[in-house]
């Protein structure tokens, strides 16, 4: 890939990885600054092995997710979801406004936070991030149907967290 057109790409990708990022994170802007700036250097000194442009998003997507995962184990013990911009998860079969409906975002943030890690990264990645099941797949090392089986399993496992918290407003 030609480096002009990779830094073009880049400026593209970055607000979404950002966004990706402070997700994993939940930290301050610095540290997901600092976690995108060595993921740009790690992807361009990694560049010439790069073989498929179409996929530059997943490619660097993975390097941004391993080293968020350092990052997140190094700091697992101080990480608080309440600290997630949750607002930002599409919150279906509610046909009230975020606005009007804090408490149930304030359910969903908890209900998140109790799922396992990788269920949690997969519901993030799809909603959020807005990946397909292929590239999730791509991501996680995983193979598409085991990513839709886990994505199944954390769609249950929030309905079932929600209705625990006494959300009654599930479909």
């Amino acid at each position: 890939m030609d480096k002009e057109v990779f830094k073009e790409q880049i400026t593209e990708l970055y607000p979404r990885l950002r966004r990706s990022m402070t997700l994993y994170l939940a930290g301050s802007s610095i540290q997901v600054e600092d976690l995108l700036q060595e993921t740009f250097l790690k992807a361009w000194s990694h560049l010439d092995s790069f073989q498929d442009e179409a996929r530059l998003y997943t490619w660097i997507y993975s390097i941004a997710r391993n080293l968020a995962i350092d990052e997140f184990r190094k700091r697992k013990n101080s990480i608080q979801i309440s600290q997630l911009p949750v607002e930002e998860y599409p919150v279906t079969g509610n046909p009230r406004p975020v606005e009007e409906s804090g408490d149930e975002i304030g359910l969903l943030r908890k209900a998140i936070e109790e799922l396992p890690e990788l269920l949690r990264t997969i519901v993030i990645m799809k909603t959020t991030d807005g990946l397909s099941y292929p590239e999730i797949a791509e991501v996680t090392g995983l193979n598409e149907q085991t990513v839709k089986n886990r994505m199944f399993r954390a769609r249950k496992e929030l309905a079932e967290r929600l209705k625990e918290m006494g959300y009654t407003h599930l479909n």
